[in-house]
């Protein structure tokens, strides 16, 4: 019988860089169907799942040189995530600066792609929400693994 180990397949680079582009896609998507302006909840999602999927292939990009306190662990990954999200709003403004016109002139699509200082704090706090359900989730598995260790003496 073959076990499969449900950490390694939840703790997946492959996997989150999967999902990731796959939310990009439906970001790319959304434009043309106006879902963020149609849907309230549609770009906390997004940002919600971006935080979760960062703080997968974070930590499995670092799973080598997370050693020590899970404190520690903690931090680094959801401080990476905020990174990331605050990286990802610097590219929405850019974006919003430079890219609405010529996407409007060239294929009649009204494109969104920031909105004001509370979307900018709410998309923040959405992907440091993900990042922590995902340490969360993580913490679960680890600990339930290393239970399920100590039982099978």
């Amino acid at each position: 019988m073959i076990k499969i180990n449900v950490y390694d397949k939840f703790n997946s680079m492959k996997t989150a860089v999967i999902f990731l582009t796959i939310l990009l896609l439906i970001n790319g998507a959304s434009f043309y169907f106006d879902w963020y302006l149609q849907y309230f909840w549609f770009d906390m999602t997004l940002h919600f799942l971006g935080g979760f999927f960062i703080a997968m292939l974070m930590a499995d990009y670092l799973k080598d040189n997370l050693a020590g306190s899970k404190l520690k662990n903690l931090i680094v990954i959801i401080g990476a995530t905020i990174f990331i999200g605050v990286v990802w709003e610097f590219t929405e403004y850019l974006a919003s600066q430079t890219l609405i016109e010529p996407i409007y002139n060239n294929f009649s699509i009204r494109a969104y792609f920031i909105g004001d200082l509370d979307d900018t704090i709410n998309d923040l706090l959405m992907d440091i929400l993900g990042a922590g359900a995902f340490s969360f989730a993580l913490h679960f598995i680890r600990s339930r693994k290393a239970h399920q260790v100590q039982t099978n003496f």
